[in-house]
């Protein structure tokens, strides 16, 4: 049985399945190698990674999907489509991550570059 409260993001990990640990761990390079600054921790029971606010995080959402969620994505341009919005959030998108395909790492590290540039400009204003 999953713990009901997470400490560390490791403990979060242990609790997915293999598909989904082996694409945590790609994607979490791919950010905390975004920007020295970027701090991971666990807020709202998942991963969040910080740089001047929530940035990114992990979840299981609605039970049955694993998502990267761009707390900022509403703003993030999505050439690619890639961003998925749910009606009821107004800022956050999300990347779906699938057991049958894993994701185009290349095009999520741009997503990833464009959302901390984005937060990076946010502050300077």
């Amino acid at each position: 049985m999953a713990p009901t409260h997470y400490f560390k993001v490791e403990d979060y990990i242990e609790t997915l399945e293999p598909w989904m640990q082996q694409q945590f761990y790609v994607i979490r390079e791919l950010i905390l190698h975004t920007h020295p600054q970027i701090k991971e921790a666990i807020s709202y029971q998942v991963p969040f990674y910080k740089l001047n606010g929530m940035l990114f995080y992990f979840s299981i959402y609605k039970k049955k999907q694993f998502v990267f969620g761009f707390c900022d994505g509403a703003q993030l341009p999505d050439p690619a489509g890639m961003l998925i919005a749910d009606a009821k959030q107004r800022y956050i998108r999300h990347w779906k991550l699938s057991k049958e395909q894993e994701p185009d790492y290349e095009l999520l590290a741009q997503y990833i570059e464009a959302a901390v540039a984005y937060k990076l400009a946010k502050k300077k204003k």
